[in-house]
């Protein structure tokens, strides 16, 4: 056993697996402390979801879950900085750190007083700008797809942003059955861990791991009867942002090191992760835009909703997409060896299949039976 600060650094560096479950389980107690003193200060300001024609949930439902994954989050993830990362990685992260409160501020006001979609917008566009010119971490290129390779640096810079904007409001979407968004996260985010881990990208793996243990906490309290509490934008828009930044991060890492990167095909792994979210938005978007109606108008057309219309309680609809999840990505890992395009369209069409199988199912009298959508 080390008996000196060298040494234990030499034990952590050697041996870690053993260093990634400290992390991992510092992450997860750190969250479990923080989130019922969240839920009692919530309920006593009265603080909590209010309900409407959208919500299925009942009683009074504190709000500001985010803040406690927020908390564990960055504890853990700074703790980790200082035995694990390198000078850029250091600086990187301290940018990561503000933009991230930043980000928690915009969600806590949001969630009490309701800011506007424009504003919101904005504000997430500010803060993905400032951290890819900030720490210089972009998507510069495609890989082939598309036949396209690498991307001029402006462009890659205002792509990333983009991407940064849409997965933090994909993923603030499907927020709206209990257990979705965290399961989701989890998913995202440990596979994200393992990637950068056999990539050589230590570090960064146990930032992914430091979401998964505040997410697995944030779960058993969104579960619980007795502190139940919810994400709220606070929380979706925090750890929407740290998904957008694992996937970018990644892409970014992946470029020109293809052959130190398990997965060649990395747009396709990163895009099979977050398909879920990513499809629900585009579909819905579509679908008032059609409608004539504004995009940002909440409705119940999600993929979510339409579970549960189907009869599945929260926990069950909640695990039938963290299922789909899990799946797809076992599937892109699978086919990582085909060439980039080919195994596009292998997941353009499994993706749609799949998540349009619930909008081909028909429920009468107590019993599902396929039926073919209408236009």
């Amino acid at each position: 056993m080390p008996t000196n600060h060298a040494e234990l650094m030499a034990f952590l560096s050697e041996y870690k697996i053993f260093s990634a479950a400290i992390i991992l389980l510092y992450s997860l107690v750190v969250t479990m402390i923080i989130m019922p003193r969240i839920v009692i200060i919530s309920k006593k300001k009265n603080l909590t979801a209010q309900t409407n024609s959208r919500t299925s949930h009942k009683g009074v439902v504190p709000t500001l879950g985010g803040v406690g994954v927020f908390t564990g989050l960055i504890l853990t993830v700074n703790f980790a900085a200082i035995l694990f990362a390198d000078y850029e990685q250091y600086v990187n992260l301290s940018i990561f750190n503000i933009l991230t409160l930043l980000l928690l501020l915009v969600g806590i006001t949001d969630d009490l007083m309701n800011t506007s979609p424009r504003k919101k917008f904005l504000y997430q566009l500010l803060i993905s700008l400032v951290f890819i010119f900030g720490t210089n971490i972009h998507i510069d290129s495609f890989f082939g797809l598309l036949g396209i390779h690498d991307i001029p640096n402006v462009l890659a810079s205002v792509f990333s942003a983009f991407v940064i904007v849409l997965l933090i409001n994909a993923y603030n979407l499907i927020d709206g059955i209990d257990g979705l968004a965290g399961l989701v996260g989890v998913i995202v985010s440990g596979f994200m861990a393992l990637a950068f881990y056999l990539s050589g990208n230590f570090f960064y793996s146990l930032i992914s791991l430091s979401l998964v243990g505040a997410l697995i906490s944030f779960l058993i309290y969104n579960f619980s009867r007795r502190m139940k509490i919810f994400l709220g934008d606070t929380g979706s828009m925090v750890v929407g942002f740290v998904l957008a930044y694992q996937v970018v991060l990644y892409l970014s890492l992946a470029n020109g090191n293809s052959e130190a990167f398990v997965f060649k095909n990395a747009p396709i792994f990163a895009l099979a992760l977050v398909s879920y979210p990513l499809f629900d938005t585009l579909r819905v978007m579509c679908l008032r835009l059609l409608n004539k109606k504004s995009p940002f108008l909440a409705d119940r057309n999600h993929i979510h909703h339409r579970l549960i219309d189907l009869g599945l309680a929260h926990k069950y609809a909640s695990l039938a997409v963290a299922f789909y999840t899990l799946l797809v990505t076992i599937v892109a890992v699978s086919i990582n060896s085909l060439p980039i395009n080919i195994a596009f369209i292998i997941m353009l069409v499994v993706v749609t299949c799949l998540l349009l199988l619930p909008f081909a199912i028909c429920k009468k009298e107590g019993a599902w039976s396929l039926r073919f959508p209408k236009a």
